[in-house]
């Protein structure tokens, strides 16, 4: 073979290293919760913390691009833990748009959830769903998010 025969396959070579060889998003998800209506002995820490019903705890959810690529149309989901009921309004996230599923993860709605029954005529009749049956909240984050870019993310629930 002569040595110009070499250059497209060493072209060819070169490309495909610098393909694969691309940089890669990687979203990092920290998530804290806090009580917000600690008592004052919870808050000095003179006692634990605890939860009864009708407390209110706040989960915060910050997503970080930690990869070395830009991550264009990151999605956020995340369930609402058992024992607890999703606070109306109370989902809010940085440029982003926010949606609830009411079936396990399975579709989404922006607030307030709606379901369909059938009435005893076979009728469909659309009902709001209560903040109880919300299963997931799902944030899609508007812009690309930047290398080393955080975006806060949040919600409250209420302890059955």
């Amino acid at each position: 073979m002569k040595r110009k025969q070499f250059i497209p396959v060493i072209l060819a070579l070169a490309m495909s290293v610098m393909l694969w060889a691309q940089e890669a998003p990687k979203l990092e998800l920290r998530i804290s919760e806090s009580k917000v209506n600690m008592t004052r002995e919870e808050e000095s820490g003179e006692t634990p913390v605890s939860y009864k019903p009708g407390d209110s705890i706040l989960y915060v959810i910050d997503a970080v691009n930690t990869g070395n690529g830009v991550m264009n149309n990151p999605v956020v989901t995340d369930p609402v833990p058992t024992g607890v009921v999703y606070v109306p309004l109370s989902a809010e996230g940085e440029d982003a748009d926010i949606s609830f599923s009411i079936n396990n993860g399975i579709s989404y709605q922006s607030w307030p959830p709606t379901y369909t029954i059938l009435d005893n005529d076979g009728k469909s009749i659309v009902k709001e769903a209560t903040p109880g049956m919300v299963t997931h909240i799902r944030w899609e984050i508007k812009d690309p998010l930047q290398v080393n870019e955080q975006k806060k993310l949040e919600f409250m629930v209420e302890v059955k």
